[in-house]
C-alpha cells in the first residue's frame, strides 16, 4: 500500500483518475489499511468495486477472456557454499 500511495502522490494519471487536483493531499498508507479491517470486513465491497471497473473493461473489448497457463518447470537459484 505504501508503494501505492507514492505512484499516486507522484503519477498524474493515478490522481486524475482518482478525482485529485495537483495540490490535493493524498491520503496515509494506513487509511486504506484501517478501514478495511474496520469498516469493510466481511462486506462484498472490494468486489462490488472490482465489478464496477471491470465491467465497462469488457464491455469495449480491453479484457481477453481466453487464458493461457505456462507450466514451465524452473528451478530455484540456489546458493552453493
Amino acid at each position: 500500500m505504501r508503494q501505492t500511495i507514492k505512484e499516486i502522490e507522484t503519477n498524474m494519471a493515478y490522481r486524475w483518475f482518482l478525482g485529485f487536483h495537483f495540490y490535493d493531499p493524498v491520503p496515509y498508507f494506513s487509511t486504506f489499511g484501517k478501514n478495511y479491517e474496520q469498516r469493510f470486513n466481511n462486506t462484498i465491497l472490494f468486489e462490488q468495486i472490482f465489478s464496477h471497473i471491470l465491467s465497462p473493461a469488457m464491455d469495449h473489448g480491453f479484457v481477453n477472456t481466453k487464458y493461457i497457463a505456462d507450466s514451465t518447470h524452473v528451478n530455484a537459484n540456489k546458493r552453493k557454499h
